[in-house]
């Protein structure tokens, strides 16, 4: 699977006030008042694929509030992390600890799923 480019939040595994969790679309999390701010300002996050195996994630400019590196007239740069294909399976790296840790990206129909948290489509 080719998976450098632009990809956008299209659900989030969210807990609400009540602490049920559940996968929720953007536009259902937007609408929700029972959801979090940052779970909120995390639904509207994008991720860009670099063909040099650099994951950049990417937040929209009004809910960074002027901070992070800018990337477009859109986005700040949240955090730049790595991505790999190993074995026909894709990782992402978290930190853990000072360290790269791991993480299998899941296929979900058409969406990757990150860190058990996002799942992500094509922008």
């Amino acid at each position: 699977m080719t998976v450098t480019g632009l990809w956008k939040v299209s659900e989030v595994n969210v807990y609400d006030k009540n602490f049920n969790q559940s996968w929720k679309t953007t536009e259902e999390i937007t609408a929700d008042e029972n959801i979090g701010p940052m779970q909120k300002a995390m639904a509207r996050a994008a991720y860009l694929f670099e063909e040099d195996g650099t994951l950049l994630s990417l937040m929209p400019k009004e809910i960074a509030g002027g901070e992070g590196e800018a990337y477009d007239d859109n986005y700040v740069i949240a955090k730049k992390t790595a991505w790999k294909e190993q074995e026909g399976r894709l990782y992402a790296a978290a930190e853990e600890n000072g360290s790269q840790d791991w993480q299998e990206i899941v296929q979900v129909n058409d969406a990757l799923e990150l860190f058990g948290f996002q799942r992500i489509v094509r922008a």
